[in-house]
């Protein structure tokens, strides 16, 4: 059975263009963070916005 995408090329640019987004708020702010020298714990927090950025990519790629 051929997998029907459920987006148009507006969504699919629109989700790069979030997931990209989230990409770069994740390196400023653990470059931020590495930088002003906080403990690890602190630094984990980069992990949402990695997380944001992952799910716009592969919605993204799959056309969901």
């Amino acid at each position: 059975m051929p997998l029907v995408p459920n987006i148009g090329p507006r969504g699919i640019r629109r989700r790069q263009v979030i997931g990209l987004a989230w990409m770069g708020v994740a390196i400023a702010a653990g470059a931020a963070l590495l930088a002003a020298g906080v403990s690890p714990w602190w630094r984990l927090t980069v992990a949402l916005p990695l997380l944001m950025a992952g799910v716009g990519v592969f919605q993204a790629k799959e056309k969901t």
